[in-house]
């Protein structure tokens, strides 16, 4: 197999070591060129190579000795002012060495699981994976995924309709936690006891949902005669593996659980028990709780196994929805069509076609690569933000900026780049599929309602309307008859209309008109208050006795101030602390999300503390970490995330230091990459993003991260022919996402299993 992450000094540029000349070699090395500094006496970065035992081949201290050997083949240690340098030979082999245990150690334990660490994937030597060097055929490694929450919800939705009592008491199993990062990968997700324990109580939840209300006919015929017929139960059989196992039961599950229904019943003398207890025990089959991806169909000349059609049919679908597959899925995985590339990538281009078909997974791709939908979990004070609720402004503006990435998605061209370049955003606003004519309408009945209630006492409104007052509002315009029942006019709706549109009829300026907004899940929120809306504008620096809102959008905010979504509020409250910017956060993000770097986490011996000084500028207080043992890292970082200073933690634009009053300097640099038209230095987080926004590492950075997301684990130098051919598509197909992820979800690496190694 070809080296997975150290290929980066091969044997051939050094002599080879013979067995255990490392003893002789490795121990003069470190003595002349590293001990100095990391020594018994204070070792820099806690790391001492005075007492490393060189058992790297078994995962000894696998992430130290990683580091080491990405600093020497960096040649960032020595560092350049040390007395001793390694020349190239010394340096040559010292690395093959390194490498070549670093590689053995790939089948332990500790390295598997570090394998499944996002954060850990950028290890893969990028310029490898891109230059078509690695001849390898493609595959994916057997394994159970374990059920993603989402689906899960999906699943208790399906099953208790619009009983909401029922539905909240339902736990949810299937955690996932909420980090930075991509992070539903398969490796790393187990059902632990506590899951179990969840699954088990759910089990006797749902179960007794299931046969007390809305109780299905396949259940309630066998619960109708004291006596089931082998029909009666084989029919409550099939619905619950439909219902809870996606599919139909095989010969032999449909026999077992047959058996183990009559069984109870008998032993219970009572056929509600014997049914509950056989329904409970189909809720907790390995299919319930893991997905299959084996690899159980045929084998090819490489040893690769191909997923089965059943096995193709789930992961097609898991690939872009929460739900199970359909029956022309289904259809192609019985006939065979599913057998061949073609087949996969026809039932991809159709659901991708079908805007019938739900595919969340594509938005959540985009929330967990970018982060911004993190921005509601950062505390902000509300008294730092006007004294007002912080809560509903956040999550307006995740809102917004998912508005900006469903409109690219639908026009699919050049999708990064305008991403992270567009001067065009959503405020305010519906999205750009609805209709301007209706937009319009809405607004016209909008004046009718103010112009109806103004000189009315509508301050003394109840919540709930008088029926006659509901009938002479609904007579004003059909827009308020056509409103679902949740929608409807109220008493506390016309008051946060009657304290906003006055400001804006007076003005001369188009109000907002995303009456009701929908955010994450099914909560909506109400934003025609004044106050809502004046909180959540001032994130875009704009004022609400100002703001004429564009019927049509998105819409082009000021270009000297905004570009992308890296200068959207979501993204910079996201990557910000409770009473601050955090430029480390916001270059390590760039470093490691669109430039395929790796920056290492603080040493715990640091104190990373940034010093208050009330009279500097946050620039000027991180001169700290220019100290030598902090800027080997932070070089990496500050110089990307000190572009974003022209931005507050509540992501408004500035030029002021609202603390020292000391102007901003929002200049910065990009460097080593290896483009060098990418390098260089930037005036501003603007100049920053059009950068970035044409790079070709940033560009394959964006479809690694794509990869790893799809393929629930981190890339192997393996998948080089995966990431080429998507990355060929996307630009081929003029910046298409939806090309990209067809030729994803139709390549090698997703529909061949094996084992690494092997």
């Amino acid at each position: 197999m070809c080296s997975l992450f150290f290929g980066l000094v091969s044997m051939s540029q050094a002599e080879p070591l013979g067995e255990g000349s490392e003893r002789v070699f490795m121990p003069p090395f470190f003595e002349s060129h590293c001990v100095k500094c990391h020594g018994a006496n204070k070792p820099k970065g806690g790391i001492r190579l005075d007492r490393m035992d060189g058992r790297i081949a078994s995962a000894q201290d696998f992430e130290t000795w990683s580091a080491i050997h990405e600093q020497l083949s960096n040649g960032e240690m020595p560092p350049e002012d040390a007395e001793s340098q390694p020349d190239e030979m010394e340096r040559a082999r010292v690395l093959a060495w390194i490498g070549g245990e670093l590689e053995k150690a790939l089948s332990s334990e500790r390295v598997s699981y570090l394998l499944g660490e996002s954060s850990f994937g950028n290890h893969v030597d990028h310029e490898k994976l891109f230059n078509g060097e690695i001849q390898e055929l493609p595959f994916s490694p057997p394994r159970l995924w374990r059920m993603n929450p989402n689906i899960y919800e999906r699943t208790k939705q399906r099953i208790f309709k619009e009983h909401w009592m029922e539905l909240r008491r339902v736990q949810q199993p299937f955690g996932i936690e909420r980090k930075s990062g991509i992070h539903d990968y398969a490796a790393n997700l187990l059902a632990d006891s506590a899951t179990l324990d969840t699954l088990l109580r759910n089990a006797r939840d749902i179960v007794e949902h299931q046969l007390g209300r809305d109780v299905p006919e396949a259940f309630r015929s066998l619960l109708e005669t004291e006596t089931p017929s082998v029909e009666q139960v084989d029919a409550a059989v099939l619905l619950q593996f439909e219902t809870l196992v996606y599919r139909p039961p095989y010969d032999d599950e449909r026999q077992r659980f047959r058996d183990y229904m009559r069984r109870a019943i008998g032993e219970a003398d009572d056929v509600r028990e014997g049914l509950a207890a056989c329904l409970k025990a189909i809720m907790l089959v390995p299919e319930a709780v893991y997905r299959m991806e084996l690899g159980l169909g045929s084998k090819d000349e490489h040893g690769r196994r191909r997923l089965s059609s059943n096995e193709l049919a789930f992961a097609s679908a898991f690939a872009l929805t929460d739900d199970p597959p359909d029956e022309v899925l289904w259809a192609a995985s019985r006939s065979g069509k599913l057998g061949s590339h073609a087949g996969v990538r026809e039932q991809l281009v159709r659901m991708l076609d079908d805007d019938a078909i739900a595919k969340p997974k594509i938005l959540r791709f985009f929330r967990e690569f970018f982060g911004y939908h993190r921005a509601p979990d950062v505390f902000k004070d509300a008294k730092r933000y006007e004294n007002y609720d912080w809560g509903v402004v956040p999550a307006q503006l995740v809102h917004e900026a998912d508005l900006l990435v469903l409109h690219h998605l639908r026009q699919d061209r050049d999708v990064l780049q305008e991403l992270l370049t567009t001067t065009h955003y959503f405020v305010g606003h519906f999205g750009s599929e609805v209709d301007p004519v209706e937009l319009e309408q809405r607004l016209a009945a909008l004046r009718l309602l103010h112009d109806y209630w103004k000189d009315k006492p509508w301050k003394e409104l109840a919540y709930e309307l008088d029926p006659a007052v509901r009938a002479e509002i609904e007579g004003l315009h059909p827009h308020f008859r056509t409103q679902p029942a949740k929608h409807r006019m109220s008493g506390g709706l016309i008051k946060d209309y009657m304290e906003y549109l006055p400001v804006c009829y007076q003005n001369g300026i188009r109000p907002m008109l995303a009456q009701f907004t929908h955010m994450e899940g099914l909560r909506e929120r109400n934003l025609t208050s004044a106050r809502d809306q004046r909180f959540f504008l001032l994130a875009y620096n704009l004022e609400i006795d100002q703001f004429d809102c564009p019927t049509v959008q998105p819409f082009e905010l000021n270009p000297q101030q905004r570009a992308g979504l890296l200068t959207h509020p979501a993204w910079l409250i996201a990557h910000s602390k409770n009473t601050d910017t955090n430029p480390i956060t916001r270059g390590k993000w760039v470093r490691e999300r669109l430039l395929a770097g790796h920056v290492p986490d603080v040493p715990i011996t640091v104190n990373a503390v940034v010093p208050e000084d009330p009279t500097k500028t946050l620039r000027e207080r991180f001169n700290a970490t220019r100290q030598a043992e902090c800027w080997r890292c932070h070089k990496k970082m500050n110089p990307l995330g000190m572009t974003f200073e022209a931005y507050d933690d509540f992501g408004r634009f500035r030029t002021t230091d609202e603390v020292s009053g000391r102007p901003i300097n929002a200049s910065g640099r990009v460097d080593s990459t290896s483009e060098q038209r990418l390098n260089g230095e930037v005036a501003s987080a603007l100049e920053l993003v059009q950068r970035l926004g044409h790079s070709k590492i940033v560009r394959q950075s964006f479809v690694r991260h794509a990869f790893r997301y799809w393929m629930g684990r981190n890339e192997l130098l393996s998948d080089s022919a995966t990431l080429i051919a998507a990355d060929k598509a996307y630009v081929d197909g003029g910046g298409s996402f939806r090309a990209l992820l067809i030729s994803l979800l139709s390549s090698d690496s997703f529909i061949y299993r094996k084992e690494i190694g092997k």
